[in-house]
């Protein structure tokens, strides 16, 4: 599978960076592995991407590498704040707990787990993340660059200077892994942050794949200038080859715009023409698709699959077709300069008379806009600002899901362009008239939340979260502004609505409660 998007970026230069990404997961060829327990995410407009390789046997393996996939989907499909390493740990530490108190309730799921390798990209800021023996690669000008060490007893000899690195691939127990989601009641995770460019490329893989395939393959792959989807299946293609005898997982990702070997060309736009019988054209792989987005739309772009000028896959339209198509360009009658030889001629009197009357229209309308502009044109202008001007701006700085509330939004604009007491003034305006309003509420504790006024923040966005449970968003900026002040536990039950949300949500906890006893791993 691939995805190949336009992904905002806001760097010094405001430039556009172009994400391609491809993925590719297959049971593999060992006949006593029936079922994959592999699972990947890929939310290119959340920026996210993993893997998960689950263990346990039977269906344990599966539930808790699909765990993995589902929370970190409900999570980063919502608008996240900018604390992203605290939001990426948080979620591990949410996994982690959810895997293991099923696995502890069910039998049939006892000593479930999972690995995960996780990149998580904002700006142009990398969050690298995981759990296990999967990895994470760096790829760029400098070569290729393995970021993650595998949790694994046969890496553990390896630190402990007990066998060499060319004795890993031999070590009896270089499979057993000491460190996964779900083993433990609590997990520590490994994490780095970096900075990207537009000529950085990302391979997370579980071990199926680096099981077969050596870095210095892996590399030459990266260097062949192949596009992402084609690198997974060339990885799966030399997993199969050296046996293929675990589940296989593989998400490649590239920045910036790259010259891919063996483009497609695109067909060039035509005039409109008549309809033509659908020609078949043959399904890409099912395990190499490409989705191409425009986020400004966020409808799929119009991209067509072979030569621009092969006839067979855009069949000329016949006389009909062409005629049809004549007609639809054809200038109106009375913008034509000959006139038939039967129409009949207007009088001059008649055109002079109708000249006057579209003179007389025009400055008649023009008196009038002028008018109208002239009383209306200050709360025309800022309704326009409110519904259009805000909402650009809000835009621009990120906010996917702008306030409902036009004076909500336009105060919240104002704290983006730097004037944040207008924004904090104008908010409680809106409280001073309507102290029940939850968006005023849920924004207002947003920009201290930016501040790092953190106790004014949890007050503002709790009383918000009562008023209106429904507040895109509102739980995770509030676990998020539980986490930034140590309280973990209060972190966590908010999460936990997020996942799995209820009709009539219990009353968030406040600041100071007894419950602040626990801090998630990793903190």
């Amino acid at each position: 599978m691939e995805n190949v998007f336009l992904k905002r970026i806001r760097t010094d230069d405001m430039t556009t960076l172009k994400v391609t990404s491809g993925s590719v997961t297959d049971k593999g060829l060992n006949p006593k592995r029936l079922e994959n327990e592999d699972n990947l995410l890929t939310l290119p407009r959340s920026g996210l991407f993993l893997v998960a390789d689950g263990v346990g046997g039977r269906r344990g393996g599966q539930v808790a590498s699909q765990t993995v996939v589902d929370i970190f989907k409900k999570v980063f499909t919502q608008e996240h704040p900018d604390d992203l390493s605290d939001l990426v740990l948080n979620t591990i530490d949410f996994c982690n707990q959810k895997i293991y108190e099923e696995a502890a309730s069910n039998p049939e799921l006892t000593g479930m787990a999972t690995t995960i390798a996780l990149l998580s990209v904002k700006e142009k800021r990398a969050v690298i993340a995981h759990v296990g023996d999967s990895r994470v690669y760096r790829h760029d000008h400098r070569g290729l660059v393995c970021l993650t060490q595998d949790h694994s007893e046969a890496f553990e000899a390896l630190r402990a200077g007990m066998i060499t690195e060319d004795q890993v691939a031999t070590y009896p127990r270089r499979n057993v892994i000491n460190r996964a989601l779900g083993a433990e009641p609590d997990v520590q995770p490994d994490l780095l942050e970096l900075e990207i460019d537009e000529h950085t490329s990302f391979i997370l893989c579980s071990d199926g794949i680096n099981r077969h395939v050596t870095d210095e393959e892996i590399e030459r792959l990266m260097k062949s200038k192949r596009r992402p989807e084609a690198v997974c299946e060339a990885l799966k293609e030399l997993c199969y080859k050296g046996g293929a005898e675990d589940n296989l997982t593989a998400v490649v990702v590239d920045f910036g715009e790259r010259k891919y070997l063996e483009e497609e060309p695109t067909r060039p736009l035509s005039l409109p023409r008549a309809k033509v019988a659908p020609v078949a054209v043959p399904l890409e792989s099912r395990s190499a698709r490409r989705i191409e987005v425009d986020l400004k739309t966020s409808e799929p772009a119009k991209r067509q699959v072979g030569d621009s000028s092969s006839s067979n896959l855009y069949p000329k339209p016949g006389a009909d077709a062409a005629n049809e198509t004549s007609k639809l360009f054809q200038l109106p009658h009375y913008f034509s300069e000959e006139t038939s030889e039967n129409s009949e001629t207007e009088s001059p009197e008649k055109v002079e008379w109708s000249k006057f009357m579209k003179i007389s229209t025009l400055i008649t309308f023009l008196i009038a806009g002028i008018v109208i502009g002239a009383v209306f044109r200050g709360p025309i202008g800022r309704t326009w600002d409110a519904l259009f001007g805000d909402v650009k701006i809000l835009s621009e700085a990120g906010v996917k899901t702008p306030p409902a509330d036009p004076e909500v939004s336009s105060a919240y604009a104002r704290f983006f362009e730097g004037q944040t007491e207008e924004a904090r003034r104008r908010l409680n305006q809106v409280l001073s008239a309507h102290p029940n309003h939850a968006e005023a509420h849920f924004y207002l504790g947003r920009i201290d939340y930016a501040e790092n006024k953190l106790d004014e923040a949890i007050s503002h966005m709790s009383q918000a979260l009562k008023l209106d449970p429904n507040l895109p968003d509102i739980r995770v900026h509030l676990a998020m502004a539980y986490l930034a002040i140590g309280q973990g536990r209060n972190a966590r039950d908010i999460l936990q609505q997020v996942i799995e949300p209820v009709s009539n949500p219990s009353p968030t906890p406040t600041p100071g409660t007894s419950t602040v006893n626990a801090t998630p791993a990793g903190l």
